[in-house]
């Protein structure tokens, strides 16, 4: 016989979603490689429970076992927010980069015993490696310098052999994505320099290869300020492909062998889509992931006559460099669904697509019925300067089938802000926000002006308005629920992390009548201290999101601090609690500490929290679980 429904105020319910399973029974699912020869699954699992590290596990048949040795952790520093972390050579080898030392490893799966590659050194970072197709003693790497000022990025060459290294190329500011073509006898990377980041502007280039030498690379496509190139990979026929939004959009283009310009690979309905990782097979067939309007999917394309072919996954979100082929008609993928959180799966490309569950990022099975539904909402722009156009966000009603709210009580909601800013929320399920609908909340995933998933254009709307246009955004999204009847105008809320912590502040400080309570991890207070002591990969970020280049320095002051939420503390009118760690290096924990103090100098209510060994981003079970708890402790006592 089924449980009566019980009648509870909402954020009151009871649900089996608890700080425990968040936090220790969870894990993130990063990178995968795979084995084509022997069927072998490789994945990086982020570990809670011991303590954020990241482990290389195998997966071949129905064997599931970590390779990776206690003592290493499979992680890069490269621009401070890591990746790239490991890659697989043609005779099965893994290669990885180490936390605690900058190391770079060879890793038999079979012997489980890593074999230096390098002579470490503190100052040296690696990531984003490439390994020769046929003479595997060389691999491909972007390095960073950190013993030089400013620090110097560069593409190196290892010969493992003798563990020495040679510059491939430098000069540029930054480098990604190098990497060999099928026979080793070419190379291509992306660059981009100061004041420009990878998603304004950035150019492709391709060399020869020749072992231990400069390469004398030719630019084959982008440009500084105005376009964007990512994702460049050889095909098995030499051709190169990669993405551009030279339309507006991240769309796919390939330049054939021998051929000198790059055209256009033109899908009919998708060409207001963001492509992003591709695989390839033989019969010139691709599979590629695309985004549009933050929803990812995946399609089976066919080069000869630009036509493709959905496979219907169900997968809204599909993770970055998460996509290998395994066979010729499988390949695996780490993505999520509506109802099913990211998971790494095993896909048969039959009709139709099945695809079998490998791993999920979650230990225990929740039933589906929990679930909030996410519903994809566009809101007009009501606050703010800037109102023309729409914003975006993703709404989830309260949801627990054990219970029900009094008649006619309209629920609390929580507004969340991502960071970035430039990224986006898809509706993939996050059971970090299920815990919250769960229990009566009301959610809502705004990605405000400036997100990703949208095409360039909205991701543009940011620039020179950061602070002005995305907390306009955050609190006209709140005025659209309302005119919807969907949630109580007196209980919402508002989290974010990094530049959602930021967002939340300026918002308080922008719309105070509008929040009962807010939420910031590790946001920012004060942008000028910031901008001065930024770390090199964001250094240029910060101007281009508050002025144009040429700004008079007076100009620049003035909006620096307009812009800042700690010089305008007075304002914020509801409760705020501040959760930072201590070993944070992109935004320092002086940060929540001087915001602290000035809320208190100004009359407002605060509670700062400093986690012990946390950096940007918490990472450690006792960390999330305590983060999970005082938040829901400050939703409590600010929304109910």
């Amino acid at each position: 016989m089924a449980s009566a429904v019980q009648i509870a105020d909402y954020g009151k319910w009871e649900s089996p979603i608890t700080a425990e399973l968040l936090s220790g029974y969870s894990i993130t699912l990063n990178e995968v490689q795979t084995n084509p020869k022997t069927g072998a699954i490789y994945v990086i699992e982020g570990r809670p429970a011991e303590n954020g590290r990241c482990c290389i596990v195998e997966y071949l048949g129905s064997e599931t076992r970590d390779i990776l040795p206690e003592g290493y952790n499979a992680r890069s520093r490269i621009h401070e927010y890591g990746g790239g972390a490991f890659a697989i050579g043609p005779n099965g080898t893994l290669i990885f980069t180490d936390w605690e030392t900058n190391g770079i490893f060879a890793l038999s799966p079979s012997s489980g015993d890593p074999k230096p590659l390098i002579h470490a050194k503190s100052h040296l970072c690696f990531a984003d490696f490439s390994v020769h197709p046929i003479h595997e003693q060389w691999i491909l790497a972007v390095q960073e310098d950190r013993s030089l000022s400013p620090i110097q990025n560069s593409i190196v060459a290892i010969e493992a052999t003798t563990k020495e290294t040679f510059i491939v190329t430098q000069g540029a500011d930054f480098y990604s994505h190098p990497r060999f073509n099928h026979d080793g006898t070419e190379i291509c990377w992306t660059q981009w320099s100061h004041p420009d980041m990878a998603w304004n502007g950035t150019e492709l280039f391709r060399a020869t290869w020749h072992p231990g030498t400069v390469a004398s690379g030719t630019k084959i496509a982008g440009a500084a300020g105005t376009e964007s190139i990512c994702q460049p990979r050889w095909g098995p026929d030499g051709t190169l492909f990669f993405v551009s939004d030279r339309s507006g959009y991240w769309q796919l283009y390939r330049i054939n062998p021998g051929a000198e310009t790059s055209e256009h690979v033109c899908l009919k309905g998708l060409e207001t889509s963001d492509f992003g990782e591709r695989e390839f097979w033989l019969g010139n067939t691709i599979l590629s992931s695309y985004t549009k309007d933050a929803t990812s999917a995946l399609v089976v394309i066919n080069l000869d006559t630009n036509k493709y072919t959905d496979l219907p996954l169900g997968l809204v979100d599909i993770q970055h460099s998460a996509i290998k082929r395994l066979s010729d008609s499988s390949f695996v993928v780490i993505g999520a669904s509506e109802k099913a959180p990211r998971s790494l799966y095993l896909v048969e490309i039959t009709e139709p697509a099945f695809k079998k569950l490998i791993k999920s990022s979650i230990e225990v099975e929740l039933p589906e019925v929990l679930y909030s539904t996410p519903q994809m909402i566009e809101f007009p722009r009501v606050y703010g300067e800037f109102r023309s156009g729409s914003g975006h966000a993703i709404y989830l009603p309260p949801n627990n089938p054990a219970y029900q709210a009094p008649a006619g009580e309209q629920p609390p909601l929580i507004v969340s802000l991502h960071g970035g800013p430039t990224s986006h929320v898809s509706p993939g399920l996050l059971l970090e926000t299920q815990y919250w609908t769960s229990r009566g909340y009301a959610y809502v995933h705004v990605n405000y002006a400036g997100s990703t998933g949208y095409g360039r254009a909205y991701r543009d709307l940011l620039k020179q308005r950061w602070g002005v246009i995305d907390d306009a955004d955050a609190a006209s999204c709140v005025a659209h629920l309302i005119s919807l009847s969907y949630v109580n105008p007196a209980k919402i809320g508002i989290v974010g992390a990094s530049a959602g912590g930021y967002t939340v502040l300026q918002a308080l400080c922008g719309y105070p009548d509008v929040w009962a309570g807010g939420v910031s991890y590790f946001g920012i207070g004060n942008l000028k201290p910031l901008a001065v002591m930024m770390h090199k990969f964001e250094s240029y970020y910060i101007d281009q999101l508050l002025f144009s280049i040429g700004t008079p320095l007076e100009d620049q002051a003035r909006i620096f601090e307009e812009r800042s939420p700690y010089y305008k503390a007075g304002n914020i009118a509801s409760p705020i609690l501040l959760l930072q760690g201590t070993e944070d290096t992109v935004v320092p924990p002086s940060q929540a500490i001087d915001m602290e103090r000035m809320i208190k100098e100004t009359g407002g209510t605060v509670k700062l929290v400093l986690f012990e060994g946390e950096g940007h981003g918490f990472r450690q079970m006792h960390s999330l679980k305590t983060a999970i708890v005082l938040e829901e402790e400050w939703w409590r006592k600010t929304l109910l």
